[in-house]
């Protein structure tokens, strides 16, 4: 099966091809694994944020949690910087280094959002399985057990 995801994003004005396959996204959780999974911590650390479950009493600190949002928030640079160095490796075979350099120009010219963005939409991409999607209907398979 071939599920894959590519891309070209153009960087100080040369184009570059990113490449993710499974191959790549187990890559990633391999040599990120440190970081991957502080980022799974994150989201209990921050999860009345993001569900905007805030209560405020009498005694609340409105900085609770956001002492440490510079030390996560490279965390999560570092992470992604990984998966760019992989994505890049396929066409490009670049250092981690030369990554770096070019995630921060990158970084410069589209916002880290937005290339956060992008490497989670190839990695959605790249877990669809195009290769079933014009086949026939499939069938139920009756072993299976329904989820709950």
């Amino acid at each position: 099966m071939k599920d894959f995801s590519k891309e070209t994003i153009n960087i100080a004005g040369k184009d570059y091809t990113l490449f993710l396959n499974r191959k790549g996204i187990v890559a990633w959780e391999k040599y990120a694994k440190e970081e991957n999974a502080k980022l799974a911590e994150f989201y209990n650390k921050y999860e009345d944020i993001i569900e905007d479950n805030i209560k405020i009493e009498d005694d609340t600190n409105p900085f609770e949690n956001i002492d440490t949002i510079e030390d996560d928030t490279n965390v999560v640079s570092n992470s992604y910087r990984k998966l760019y160095w992989i994505m890049l490796y396929e066409n490009h075979k670049l250092s981690l280094k030369e990554v770096n350099d070019l995630y921060d120009k990158a970084v410069e010219e589209y916002g880290e959002e937005q290339i956060l963005a992008l490497a989670q939409q190839m990695i959605k991409e790249a877990n669809i399985d195009k290769m079933g999607e014009n086949n026939k209907e499939i069938k139920k398979l009756p072993a299976l057990k329904p989820r709950q």
